[in-house]
């Protein structure tokens, strides 16, 4: 698992270490990984909150998307690597 937010890598680290998460958070400040995965909401522009499942052949398995439950994003992910 890798996160991704547009903060700076330097927020990234505090946000990460302060919830002792076992992951990364990758800084893209420039927006280049968040242009690739097509996250922003059209028009307005922020980032959505979306969980991907990515197959070993780098293809896009499993999409998920919800702002308001960020807890359902890893029941999500596991769920459909379970199945």
């Amino acid at each position: 698992m890798i996160g991704v937010s547009k903060d700076s890598q330097d927020t990234n680290d505090r946000f990460r270490i302060s919830l002792e998460l076992p992951y990364p958070i990758v800084g893209d400040s420039d927006g280049k990984i968040l242009a690739a995965y097509d996250v922003r909401w059209p028009i307005i522009g922020i980032c959505r909150r979306v969980s991907y499942v990515i197959g070993k052949d780098g293809k896009i398995r499993h999409a998920f998307k919800s702002e308001t439950n960020p807890d359902a994003h890893v029941a999500e992910a596991c769920a459909f690597v379970r199945n």
